[in-house]
């Protein structure tokens, strides 16, 4: 009789049989194992319930340091970790090397000079430039806060219909092109736009109101854009706190005001300060929305880097502007991180919280004074958890939906000019679409980048994953760091600094040039969601099929890459979303000869608006509908 752990058995085995055997022996020894952790649950469950109001919060404070403990415990085989060596080489080639040389060409080497910077604190325009970026980051960030805080605590305490409405408002706008939101309330708000017309018909105005080309615009813009970032990362710290700690609070008589403010709120802090940390950082960085929406008042560093470089060809100046962008996002980044390190709400926590005794006493002040001031509307803020929250969240989700809902209506207009309501519908804006050479020639453009971005993403993203996953390194909080940048820094920074070391190779204005800028800020997607994918697999599996003697290749194959490929698929989908959408890499690395399909749009939109563009934005949105689609679809099919 063989034994089913010796080698003989593996030896000879194969195909069908040996994965039936190696699901047989994983199935029984996950029966024993979760056996005993039934047995060590009702163990648990016979010490009884800690009681009290401050035993509740105990549990909520301990239990941060114990799942750190759990995870820094994690035992990983070290020679996974150089899977991280590829792609670390392709980040530091495409992605470090130009931030440096764009810094010494700031510094005008190699004469070394601080004239630039200079020039920057000495001319009032650009003074007025970097207080109009600081000025409108702030705002957009406060409102973009007050906005989303609503949604995120419905999502995570409301019934499933409402989750499900709720989790659709932001998902689809999240993914769905900047350029074509920013279109879609460039429809809504122009002169002679939507919400004009709307008010004209209803009398409330006698003539149109200005609400494009301002302040104003840029702001509502931008704010929409926005909020799904902030609501995700609140999203996702809220919807693991366990709710057993408030309904305890609230059986050991707190007010559901105390128990929001003494256990929600303080655990719903990491998700609060990341969200406003990286929403703080994208409107520094924005771009798409401030040039297509602001007016000559509303100048942004963004805009500022991009004429200096593009219109007047002065690098240097351009490169000192965009070090002054840079040094801003790092310092910022620096002192959130002394709080609350983002990469603890996107899965790769080390176990290490990054807390001293000085930061939680910042932090329980700052508790006392919320609770001081919230107990003097204790009289009618209550009613709030009643129906007034749900129903704020819900119009909130209408707010998300709308832009691009009203775009896809006015893409089936009979007429050749945008009127609200439709005439009469017809299908001719998307006939014009698909048989005009230009677009179609751009189409196609998109296409060939993405694919060319995605293959180079997804198979060192994936590498990297599981590098970080699996593999034990000293410096794993940097090398995180290190990963997610690409999509923290401001992306007109990384393109004009990627232009700059593709010229030297004379790769500028080639799609494959454009593709490997595409690749250096898909490669997070790529990282984050299948590492997020390891997080949620099952240790047992592998440690069944070691048991049963298979080796590491035969455990991978056999086990991990079948559970791993529905996340490898949905990154690459993301990764193609990114790159099919992207402008500003374009604008940068295309230098006039290369037109993609956002590429056209953006042209069309600054030089004659007409219902063609809602037809593409609505295909972009479509698309965009369609990968969430079969992302939840295999991870549903994952699941089950």
């Amino acid at each position: 009789m063989l034994d089913p752990v010796g080698s003989g058995l593996w030896g000879t085995a194969s195909g069908g049989g040996l994965r039936k055997l190696i699901i047989f022996g994983v199935r029984s020894r996950l029966a024993s194992h979760n056996s005993a952790r039934l047995q060590a649950k009702q163990r648990k469950d016979q010490l009884g319930p800690r009681s009290g109001v401050m035993a509740v919060m105990a549990g909520t404070m301990s239990s941060i340091s114990i799942n750190g403990r759990a995870e820094s415990s994690r035992s990983r085989p070290t020679p996974w970790a150089w899977l991280l060596l590829p792609g670390s080489i392709f980040l530091v080639v495409l992605f470090v090397v130009p931030l440096s040389g764009l810094l010494l060409l700031a510094f005008g080497m190699p004469s070394w000079t601080l004239a630039n910077f200079l020039r920057i604190g000495e001319t009032p325009l650009y003074l007025t430039v970097l207080h109009n970026t600081l000025e409108i980051s702030v705002f957009v960030t406060a409102l973009a806060f007050v906005l989303s805080y609503p949604v995120a605590y419905v999502l995570t305490t409301g019934g499933t219909a409402m989750r499900t409405f709720l989790l659709i408002a932001v998902v689809l706008p999240y993914f769905t092109s900047g350029l074509a939101r920013t279109f879609a309330w460039i429809v809504l708000l122009g002169r002679n736009g939507v919400i004009n017309q709307f008010l004209l018909e209803l009398g409330w105005l006698s003539q149109p109101v200005a609400m494009l080309y301002n302040r104003f615009g840029v702001i509502l813009g931008m704010t929409h854009i926005v909020m799904p970032m902030m609501i995700l990362p609140m999203y996702t710290v809220m919807s693991g706190i366990d709710q057993k700690l408030l309904r305890a609070a609230r059986a050991n008589g707190a007010s559901p005001l105390a128990a929001f403010l003494t256990i929600f709120l303080p655990l719903s802090l990491p998700g609060l300060i990341a969200g406003i940390l990286l929403v703080f950082i994208v409107c520094l960085g924005f771009y798409i929305t401030p040039a297509l929406m602001g007016g000559l008042s509303d100048v942004t560093i963004t805009m500022a880097i991009s004429s200096q470089i593009l219109e007047q060809l002065n690098w240097n100046f351009g490169a000192a502007l965009s070090v002054i962008l840079l040094v801003s996002v790092l310092s910022i980044l620096w002192i959130g991180s002394r709080f609350f390190p983002i990469e603890q709400l996107l899965g790769f926590s080390d176990g290490k919280t990054g807390s001293s005794l000085g930061r939680r006493q910042i932090g329980s002040q700052l508790l006392m004074g919320i609770g001081s001031a919230a107990n003097g509307l204790d009289r009618w803020l209550p009613s709030l958890g009643g129906c007034s929250v749900p129903i704020l969240a819900s119009l909130l989700a209408v707010f998300l939906l709308l832009p691009v809902l009203i775009v896809a209506y006015l893409s089936f207009s009979a007429s050749s000019y945008f009127v609200f309501p439709l005439p009469g519908y017809s299908l001719r804006n998307y006939e014009a679409f698909l048989f005009d050479a230009l677009w179609v020639r751009a189409t196609f453009t998109s296409i060939r980048v993405a694919l060319m971005a995605v293959g180079m993403a997804t198979a060192l993203g994936s590498m990297l994953a599981f590098g970080l996953s699996r593999g034990a390194m000293p410096g794993r909080g940097a090398m995180v760091a290190f990963l997610l940048s690409p999509i923290i820094m401001p992306t007109v920074i990384v393109a004009v600094a990627t232009y700059f070391l593709l010229a030297r190779f004379g790769l500028q204005g080639t799609e494959f040039g454009l593709a490997l800028g595409h690749a250096v800020h898909a490669i997070p997607y790529v990282v984050v969601i299948v590492v997020a994918n390891l997080r949620d697999l099952n240790p047992s599996y592998e440690r069944a099929a070691r048991s049963l003697g298979a080796g590491s290749w035969v455990t991978f194959r056999t086990i991990v890459a079948p559970l791993v490929m529905p996340a490898l698929i949905v990154a690459s989908f993301f990764a193609f979303l990114t790159s099919f959408d992207d402008v500003v890499y374009v604008l940068f690395l295309g230098i006039g000869k290369i037109t993609t399909l956002p590429m056209r749009m953006w042209e069309g939109i600054r030089q004659d608006i007409n219902p063609t563009i809602a037809a593409v934005a609505t295909l972009q949105m479509l698309f965009a509908t369609i990968v969430v689609v079969v992302g939840t679809l295999l991870k549903r099919q994952k699941s089950t």
